[in-house]
């Protein structure tokens, strides 16, 4: 009978294997859209008018020149991986469900 510390020691390393199993492009997918909301979130608290582009040791426009250039690589990343993972809205699902490759790679072992 193992003891509480191996018992959490086999949680633990069940809950790791877990993961390998996940569909991790539908993970980062969900992942990166909260980032994205998070981005925008950020974004609609700025007001331009207020920031300061006079002093030179303000930073505050040049980083959210530099959120806005990404942003456009974030939303194309996150697209593409809503495509490859074949996500369909419902994250629970589409994390637990194995990626198609991986599943014929399965069935042929």
């Amino acid at each position: 009978m193992p003891d509480e510390k191996e018992s959490k020691k086999i949680n633990d390393l069940e809950q790791a294997l877990k993961k390998y199993e996940e569909n991790g492009t539908a993970k980062l997918y969900y992942a990166l859209q909260r980032k994205a909301w998070e981005m925008a979130d950020m974004l609609n608290s700025v007001n331009l008018k207020n920031l300061d582009i006079d002093d030179a040791k303000n930073k505050s426009f040049e980083r959210v020149v530099k959120l806005l250039e990404n942003s456009e690589k974030v939303a194309n990343c996150t697209k593409a991986l809503g495509v490859l993972a074949g996500v369909t809205g419902d994250e629970d699902k589409d994390v637990a469900r194995r990626p198609f490759i991986e599943t014929v790679a399965t069935k042929r072992d």
